[in-house]
């Protein structure tokens, strides 16, 4: 439980109650990602006495009143936020953009619990054969590069990809990438860790931007001019360096969440090269259920996803370290229960 910036406290609190059209979820993973850390340290502003975590994965452990459709013990994801269903945006099918959303770990009470309520419109089925682990992590750290993947910068068979920032989110850009049939993948990173990962992960190149005194240069020429670009990072510097890597009528895609102002090229180089700039946030809940049947079925390699498993109690001291190109887990465990 947050409970003011730099503390992350474990504690027991009363057991929650599905109301109507919710559902009781027995947690038994949650993913950790980079928006934790920034909340835990005080950055987003969010009230003492939430739980953290949005990615969240488990088994149904009692349904609310008016709920169909849904058993005790079925296997489930959680979409990361809770949904109006009214607005345009829902209405279209783009509840990431969701005019009135209550983001689990955010605007209500998270993941990084023993048990969760949920309302059934944010309640996904996961398939059999993909983990609890695995399917925490696919609400997020994949769907959310699939979408700027596929939806916003709709990667085609031979293009040239540029990934900037080949952490939890890069790197699975890289894998989805590489599944897109991308003819070049160049993953930029600082860390010899996050690049050696993106290799494994099918990057062509990798490449340090601390290393040249010019890293838009030497990005370009090992990029050979990209058909699109993503960043993963949300800072002005890296938003810069990827601009600079687009070929003609280039596609930018910002996926990192930052308050920078970056710098941007003259209007008339917007024009005559035809570039364009896209922002991307999240997935829609579509969007997920697609990436757990490519996990379902083999076609996406996520061997490398998750990096550690850890008991929930862990989880003040994970929150206070950096993250890496992989995933970490907390895996709750209910007294009497065995787990799964």
């Amino acid at each position: 439980m947050y409970r003011g910036p730099g503390r992350l406290e474990l504690e027991e609190m009363d057991e929650p109650v599905a109301a109507q059209g919710e559902v009781l979820i027995e947690v038994e993973a949650a993913g950790v990602c980079g928006t934790d850390r920034h909340l835990v340290a005080g950055e987003l502003k969010v009230p003492e006495g939430l739980v953290p975590g949005h990615e969240t994965a488990g088994r149904i452990a009692a349904v609310g009143s008016g709920v169909e459709g849904w058993d005790i013990g079925d296997p489930v994801v959680t979409y990361g936020q809770v949904v109006c269903g009214i607005c345009a945006a829902c209405a279209a099918g783009r509840q990431n953009r969701c005019a009135h959303p209550e983001g689990f770990g955010m605007a209500r009470q998270g993941g990084f619990a023993e048990l969760l309520t949920a309302p059934v419109g944010s309640v996904l089925h996961r398939p059999a054969g993909v983990s609890a682990a695995l399917g925490a992590v696919a609400t997020d750290a994949i769907a959310t590069p699939f979408h700027a993947l596929s939806t916003v910068a709709r990667v085609r068979p031979g293009e040239t990809v540029v990934i900037v920032g080949a952490g939890g989110l890069g790197l699975h850009g890289v894998l989805l990438a590489r599944l897109m049939g991308a003819g070049r993948i160049v993953a930029v990173d600082p860390s010899d860790e996050a690049r050696q990962a993106a290799l494994l992960a099918g990057a062509d190149e990798v490449f340090d931007p601390g290393s040249v005194e010019r890293p838009d240069r030497v990005l370009r020429a090992l990029a050979g001019g990209a058909s699109a670009a993503f960043e993963f990072v949300g800072r002005a510097e890296t938003v810069e360096l990827a601009l600079h890597a687009l070929a003609p009528g280039g596609r930018l895609v910002i996926v990192g969440v930052g308050h920078d102002q970056p710098v941007l090229p003259p209007i008339a180089r917007f024009i005559g090269m035809e570039l364009s700039v896209h922002g991307s946030f999240g997935s829609t809940p579509a969007e997920i259920e697609t990436v757990l049947s490519l996990i379902a079925a083999g076609r996406l390699d996520v061997s490398r996803s998750v990096t550690a498993e850890l008991p929930l109690e862990d989880g003040p001291g994970v929150l206070a370290q950096p993250g890496g190109p992989g995933r970490t887990v907390l895996r709750p465990q209910r007294e009497g229960t065995n787990g799964r």
